[in-house]
């Protein structure tokens, strides 16, 4: 981790000033005919990514889970790259009465994962019928020899956001055996076992058919050399997000935890899909930047 500290922190000072600087990610032109919940930020190369669509990685119940992966244009498999996994706290029966399809469908994560694999890493989208128990699932099958999927083991970051968030947090920072490397999570509900919130968050999901979040341990148990790039939208209206992002923070810093938080002033909850300027294309394109210098360095920490 020494040999890239350095290069993280040029790209926190670089997100921390987003209202100065100007970044390749002002140059892109707004798209109109974007699918709705679709991510704000293009790059080229994303309507000429290689999808490999169904790869089955667990049996539950007599039914076969599948998920897809999206490789960079012209892979040829024949080299390991990075991979980001889409992790998702909902079930997709749930998902399609949130947003209409599952989550591996939904235009956010189809065009997060185009994202992805146009920056030359592989990014996964998944079923799921029981978030926390498919993540392990998931997880176990990518890390094992199965099937060649041309990732590198040792190269895989996570993404989460909103509701999905505590399956991702709480499964990196509790489980001694976590594949993931790095860590972006945005506008998302962290939750501690001391929160005030967590009652009133625990409902919450039930309403919206998320599955009951897990907790998070005591800090004392967290890995601790896992970097995590936290986003906080400043105008977030939704109930306990960024109280109980603020509460996360705090013992996060506590436990020396090597985290960066991103304070958008007039970020809303969905920024990335919802509000179309440079503040957010930049965001997104150091979220980018920055899985990329954790994870096509992992070889050599």
């Amino acid at each position: 981790m020494k040999k890239y500290a350095m290069a993280i922190m040029t790209c926190i000072i670089a997100l921390l000033m987003l209202s100065n600087l100007k970044t390749t990610a002002q140059q892109n032109t707004q798209n109109k005919q974007k699918e709705f919940g679709s991510v704000v930020f293009d790059l080229p190369g994303m309507n000429e990514v290689i999808i490999r669509k169904d790869i089955p990685y667990q049996d539950i119940a007599g039914a076969t889970l599948r998920m897809d992966i999206y490789y960079p244009p012209k892979f040829d498999f024949k080299k390991q790259i990075p991979a980001i996994i889409f992790i998702s706290g909902c079930p997709d029966t749930s998902m399609v009465k949130l947003v209409g399809n599952p989550f591996r469908k939904f235009s956010q994560y189809t065009s997060w994962c185009k994202l992805v694999a146009a920056s030359g890493m592989a990014a996964i989208v998944y079923e799921t019928v029981d978030p926390q128990n498919n993540l392990i699932s998931l997880a176990k099958f990518i890390n094992s020899d199965q099937v060649s999927l041309s990732i590198n083991k040792t190269s895989i970051g996570a993404f989460a956001c909103s509701g999905h968030v505590p399956t991702g947090a709480s499964y990196i920072l509790n489980n001694s055996n976590s594949i993931f490397k790095c860590a972006v999570l945005y506008y998302g509900y962290f939750l501690t076992s001391n929160s005030e919130y967590l009652s009133k968050i625990e409902a919450l999901f039930q309403m919206q058919g998320f599955q009951k979040p897990p907790v998070l341990t005591l800090p004392i148990n967290w890995k601790i050399d896992i970097p995590f790039l936290v986003v906080r939208g400043g105008l977030d209206k939704v109930p306990f997000v960024n109280q109980s992002m603020q509460i996360f923070y705090d013992m996060a810093i506590n436990q020396n935890l090597p985290i960066t938080i991103i304070n958008y002033p007039k970020g809303i909850h969905g920024f990335d899909i919802y509000t179309d300027n440079d503040s957010t294309r930049l965001i997104i394109e150091k979220t980018l930047d920055f899985w990329k210098l954790v994870l096509m360095n992992s070889d050599s920490n």
